[in-house]
């Protein structure tokens, strides 16, 4: 089994996104899974124009000869969509990624299994998906446009959402603070877990779902936290 992860985090392996694939990288691989981290914010990749070149003037090949080039999916069992909250939605790295693979399907439309207009994909065995997000508020309500997004992204890729992983007051996994080391190492120890049921069962049990999305700490004693580190900045 190969899982590939596409990372969406500008702030590439600073970032709590980068920690949290590579705790779930980790548990996969003790199992013997082949895995692959992929930053985006490491790469050069240009935005789609909407030109449909790809369907029509070179079917496959998009005009824009970047490093987008440099991404292989083909061999791929597991793709994990990594990425922090931005706006309610994925990052702009990431969303520029997945524009870019319009070139993946056909520009003829069919219907699905449930009547609804789809573009047939070229791969007879397309992988399965995951997305893994964080944010800096805290509360799992945050997530609810990306648990719908990737819903329909399943669907438009004809292919099983196999994982969700969501983590609210994201920022405390980064935060120098020596007090909530037990916390993170918790939380970590969760993340390998998750690997390696993804590895065994495709998919991550009731268990360990549920403790992943269990708070860090109090959600008014991570307010009082984060208002007072950024107060110091307006009151400059």
């Amino acid at each position: 089994m190969k899982i590939t992860a596409i990372n969406g985090s500008p702030k590439g392996k600073k970032s709590t996104t980068y920690l949290m694939v590579e705790e779930f990288l980790k548990g996969a691989r003790d199992l013997k899974a082949e895995t692959e981290h992929i930053l985006l914010s490491n790469l050069k990749i240009h935005h789609c124009i909407g030109c449909f070149s790809c369907w029509t003037k070179t079917p496959g090949v998009c005009v824009f000869h970047d490093d987008m080039q440099k991404i292989n999916l083909s061999d791929s069992d597991i793709i994990l969509f990594a990425t922090p909250l931005y706006v309610d939605n994925i990052s702009g790295l990431l969303k520029n990624f997945m524009d870019r693979n319009i070139y993946s399907g056909v520009p003829t439309i069919t219907k699905d299994a449930k009547g609804e207009a789809v573009h047939p994909k070229k791969q007879k065995v397309r992988p399965k998906i995951m997305i893994m997000a964080n944010c800096g508020f805290p509360g799992q309500s945050h997530f609810e446009v990306l648990k719908l997004l990737f819903r329909r992204v399943a669907r438009n890729y004809q292919t099983d959402l196999i994982g969700e992983i969501y983590r609210d007051e994201g920022p405390l996994l980064t935060w120098p603070d020596a007090e909530l080391n037990e916390i993170v190492e918790k939380y970590k120890l969760l993340l390998r877990q998750a690997g390696k049921e993804i590895v065994q069962k495709l998919k991550i049990s009731g268990t360990t779902q549920k403790a992943l999305e269990e708070e860090l700490i109090p959600q008014d004693l991570y307010l009082q936290h984060h208002n007072e580190f950024f107060k110091q900045f307006l009151t400059k």
